[in-house]
């Protein structure tokens, strides 16, 4: 039986020389199980199986950028997105290469800092204000591949003004796309927010996140309308709190 063993090897050490003499091997980020099952904390597999797909679906979508800045939105509030956001990044970060940078630009109720525990005592609002630079709003969380630019203090900030319509916001996707391979952007509700279809417009493409049996069609449909006339793309949806009526393993099978 050991000859059969050290047959099986010699043949797979000649297997791998053959194939290292004609392709690289790319290089792997070193794992860590300890800080990829903090990753994961909170986030069952049928979920997790979701956002993968969700990513496969992005990638797909946007194979021609070397940076994929990507927008979550909703037609309404309470629809989940921040919350998805923030699991699809984690998921994303396990085994990335690249670096991935979420940005809170959802100045009417920002949540990324809560969910992440760091302070947002300046972010998005005081770069496009011209009060910092974007070095200097970067939060790097832990070990992992994610950081965080978070909305900063919005109470007194005047949401009519153009901030996000300006050539800072144009410089700032320039600079994060030069760092970044993934760009993730919170955004307040398209119904609720008229600067959400104008920080659209300057990403690859939209996902719009909708709670099953709480938003109507009709109203997704201006939704999202809405942000196509300022030439936002919409590259997918996820259809949040869905009920399945028959076991699920079913409706993967149909």
């Amino acid at each position: 039986m050991s000859k059969i063993y050290d047959a099986l090897r010699k043949a797979e050490n000649e297997k791998s020389k053959r194939a290292g003499s004609t392709r690289i091997k790319p290089a792997s980020r070193k794992t860590d199980t300890s800080r990829d099952s903090g990753l994961l904390k909170g986030i069952d597999e049928n979920f997790r199986r979701a956002l993968l797909m969700l990513r496969n679906t992005i990638e797909s979508e946007t194979k021609e950028h070397n940076t994929r800045t990507i927008v979550f939105t909703s037609a309404v509030g309470g629809e989940g997105k921040t919350t998805i956001l923030s699991a699809f990044a984690r998921v994303l970060a396990i085994g990335q290469g690249g670096k991935i940078l979420l940005v809170d630009c959802s100045i009417r109720n920002p949540r990324l800092h809560r969910l992440f525990g760091v302070e947002n005592d300046k972010g998005i609002i005081d770069y496009l204000d011209g009060r910092e630079d974007f070095p200097n709003l970067i939060h790097h969380l832990g070990m992992t591949a994610l950081d965080l630019i978070t909305a900063g203090i919005t109470e007194d900030v005047d949401i009519s003004m153009p901030f996000f319509n300006s050539d800072r916001m144009s410089l700032f996707m320039r600079e994060v796309s030069e760092a970044y391979e993934y760009v993730l952007i919170d955004t307040s509700a398209v119904l609720e927010a008229p600067e959400t279809p104008i920080i659209s417009s300057y990403s690859d493409g939209v996902i719009m996140i909708i709670h099953i049996g709480k938003t109507r069609r009709e109203v997704i449909k201006r939704a999202m309308l809405m942000v196509e006339k300022l030439d936002g793309r919409f590259i997918g949806t996820v259809l949040n709190k869905k009920k399945y009526y028959i076991p699920e393993f079913i409706y993967r099978r149909v």
